[in-house]
């Protein structure tokens, strides 16, 4: 597998702020079983420090956090436009709204890449929404590409780990597809991969290469499945640590699934991997784990909890 290429520059030289660990909205709701939203969103950087993040829309994936912590993104809400917002406070506005239908706003989701170069807005539940997703230039808050053909409940997008390409994974009722398309938005390689990576492709990150897909496993012995566009292959198959997580089948698509948890996948490096799970709910235990792809080593880099929030956007520290 090759380098990844320099990837645009996430914030400027010489920022003096600590990274963001995570963005989050507080839980006014007391009870162990319920949770209601609770004032703004808010962010915390890695000196324990808390910033407000009042202009946020306030549903759960309004607001993405760059896999580095240099940057954040989210969906302002009184005029629906995308914010980009540096650590020393600069910020850049999309000039038109992110998501073009209001009545679906609530339902849409915003995607950072690892280095924060990239923003994605997509929406909805399948056949709800004609719209396709939306790919923004973090430095200058500009449309880039529109990814046709996903819906935020069925599917998945994320960025390779040179920021110069899209993953989408989407459910075509079997194992599900993934495509590859550029940042002008054309689909560059379409497959439909073995099942286990299909039915685990909404946790899934593209290398550099353009064509190994790093895949996160879930189960009770969850693990990584390297899987390559091109030749249709699983070529690696490793174990990663659990976390205490509640699994599930779920007879009715047969596939096992992890309540509670969620799981990103950034590719840091030529063969190197870094792994966030966040797992529970009311109280939130995350987990951020180093992973090389070549030797199948799983380091256990920091862990912290979170409690009393109702939704968190995590980064990767």
């Amino acid at each position: 597998m090759t380098v990844p290429g320099t990837a645009r520059a996430a914030v400027p030289a010489g920022a003096a702020s600590a990274p963001i660990q995570y963005a989050a909205a507080s839980d006014c709701d007391k009870g162990r079983l319920d949770a209601a939203w609770c004032g703004p969103w808010w962010y915390r950087t890695t000196d324990g420090r808390r910033h407000p993040l009042k202009e946020a829309g306030r549903w759960e994936d309004a607001v993405a956090v760059s896999g580095d912590g240099r940057r954040l993104a989210y969906i302002r809400a009184k005029d629906a436009r995308l914010v980009v917002r540096d650590l020393d406070g600069r910020t850049r506005v999309s000039k038109a709204r992110a998501w073009p239908s209001k009545s679906e706003l609530e339902l849409t989701r915003v995607t950072m890449s690892y280095d924060g170069s990239l923003v994605a807005v997509d929406c909805c539940w399948s056949g709800y929404t004609i719209h396709p997703a939306r790919v923004y230039d973090a430095a200058t808050a500009a449309l880039l590409a529109k990814v046709p053909g996903m819906s935020v409940h069925d599917d998945a997008l994320s960025f390779s780990g040179d920021g110069d390409q899209i993953l989408v994974r989407t459910d075509d009722g079997r194992a599900g597809r993934l495509s590859v398309h550029d940042l002008k938005g054309r689909r560059t390689a379409s497959v439909v991969p073995p099942r286990l990576v299909g039915v685990n492709a909404a946790t899934a990150a593209l290398h550099a290469d353009g064509r190994t897909v790093a895949v996160y496993i879930a189960g009770r012995k969850p693990r990584i499945a390297l899987y390559d566009l091109a030749t249709g292959l699983v070529t690696a198959t490793f174990p990663v640590p659990a976390s205490g997580q509640k699994v599930e089948r779920v007879p009715a698509e047969d596939r096992v699934t992890e309540a509670d948890t969620d799981v990103r996948l950034d590719w840091t490096g030529d063969s190197t991997l870094r792994m966030v799970r966040k797992v529970g709910f009311k109280r939130v235990r995350v987990k951020v784990y180093g992973i090389d792809a070549g030797t199948g080593s799983v380091v256990l880099e920091r862990s912290y909890a979170i409690a009393g929030t109702t939704s968190e956007a995590l980064s990767g520290l």
